[in-house]
């Protein structure tokens, strides 16, 4: 699919492209071609007035001022015509490209035309008549220099066009990539949330179907004495049910624009009083929980969100710190921040891991496998974070351990307080 997608995109940028090309180069050939014409045009124009001939007479030379690029000075051949139709040469230089019955013909072909410039298309000449209410004056000229120009012209725009589609054939075969990149990535996250997701529910199902198997085949027992399977039954339904609540709420929140919120959140409260509540849970694990939380932290979030967001981190440091380790929260302003780390002991996270360690799912095969998660926590945590207008990072070493940090806007009330 991402194929097509890429054959598709360099296939219609193409066609307009190259639309939008053939129309500048014929718009600039046609002016090109107009200016040409026209200049030709004024050439003879000149060399039939009289005042051209009243200046060539005094410089004792005839055709030697043009400078028409179109125009083999040579090829130009001037005549005069007296009301009875008798022919005078004016200036034969040009003479030699047509003998004197040609010359006769064109001169009455002209003659019979109501244009004072054209072009005889047999003879390949150009002409320019002037009327001097006694006769006329006619400037001939060969065209043949005049269409080989145009020619070239036409050849080098054509040389031009194909150079450019080939040029720009190549750069959209590159840019297709790039551009197609989040589409690609979007794409193989939606076959792995499938994937994922089908595995997930996989077990639960089986739980739930072989218990019901088990409990059809004793239909004559009370609940009572099937009621472990009865309760299996329950437990892996409620896990299904709470698994479909966090993809639910994940396809939900990244379909939201960050949020500006209003309220105003004490973080230092906050923190404090769910560190009580883990603990309990904290000492169940063997690990020991300590917190380094300044006071007076105020926050522009919301607060069920706030409350959510440093649920994950501490249930995610307790989880992984380790029998005998140690998990740590800390909340301390900066310049223009609040900054809200958990921090735990135990195995870091790989390093290849780091960047993906807030996708769906997600869950290391070396240290992170631990627990019953379905790897959503984390991001539904990034969600939560980005809907405050907030960012998270995290980094992981043998040294230091593991350490999430949240970097959240410093409330106004705290800023006006400051200043």
């Amino acid at each position: 699919m991402i194929k097509k997608l890429r054959n598709r995109f360099v296939r219609l940028s193409m066609a307009l492209l190259s639309i939008v090309l053939i129309l500048s180069f014929l718009f600039i050939t046609l002016v090109l071609f107009g200016r040409i014409t026209e200049s030709v045009r004024d050439t003879l124009k000149n060399y039939s007035s009289e005042t051209y001939f009243s200046r060539q007479f005094a410089l004792g030379s005839g055709n030697d001022e043009t400078e028409d690029y179109a125009i083999d000075p040579a090829s130009i051949c001037v005549v005069g015509v007296n009301d009875v139709g008798t022919m005078i040469i004016l200036d034969d230089v040009g003479k030699g490209y047509m003998d004197e019955e040609t010359l006769k013909t064109c001169v009455g072909l002209v003659l019979r035309s109501d244009f004072e410039f054209g072009q005889i298309s047999h003879y390949h000449m150009f002409y320019y008549k002037t009327d001097l209410g006694f006769g006329y004056r006619i400037a001939f000229a060969d065209s043949t220099r005049y269409f080989a120009y145009l020619r070239d012209i036409v050849i080098a725009d054509a040389f031009i066009f194909f150079a450019t589609l080939l040029v720009l054939y190549i750069l959209l075969r590159n840019l297709a990539k790039i551009f197609v990149k989040p589409v690609q990535k979007a794409w193989e996250q939606q076959q792995n949330f499938i994937a994922d997701a089908s595995h997930e529910l996989k077990t639960p199902l089986t739980v739930i179907l072989a218990n019901s198997d088990i409990l059809l085949t004793h239909p004559d027992e009370t609940v009572r004495a099937q009621e472990k399977w009865v309760e299996s039954t329950k437990e892996e339904a409620t896990h299904m049910k709470d698994m479909v609540n966090k993809m639910l709420f994940l396809a939900r929140n990244e379909s939201m624009k960050p949020q500006t919120v209003t309220g105003c959140v004490n973080l230092s409260e906050l923190a404090t009083r769910l560190l009580l509540q883990f603990e309990p849970v904290a000492y169940e694990a063997g690990v020991t929980l300590t917190s380094k939380i300044e006071d007076g932290l105020l926050l522009n979030a919301d607060q069920t969100a706030v409350n959510q967001i440093i649920h994950i981190l501490l249930d995610n440091a307790v989880k992984y710190a380790g029998l005998g380790g140690r998990a740590e929260l800390t909340a301390v302003r900066k310049k223009n921040s609040v900054c809200l780390t958990t921090r735990n002991t135990g195995a870091p996270i790989p390093t290849e891991d780091l960047p993906h360690i807030f996708e769906r799912f997600y869950r290391s095969d070396k240290a992170r496998t631990a627990g019953s998660g379905y790897g959503l926590g984390l991001a539904i945590c990034k969600s939560l974070v980005e809907q405050q207008n907030a960012r998270i990072t995290v980094q992981s070493s043998a040294a230091e351990g593991t350490a999430f940090t949240v970097v959240f806007p410093k409330s106004k009330h705290e800023q006006h307080a400051e200043s």
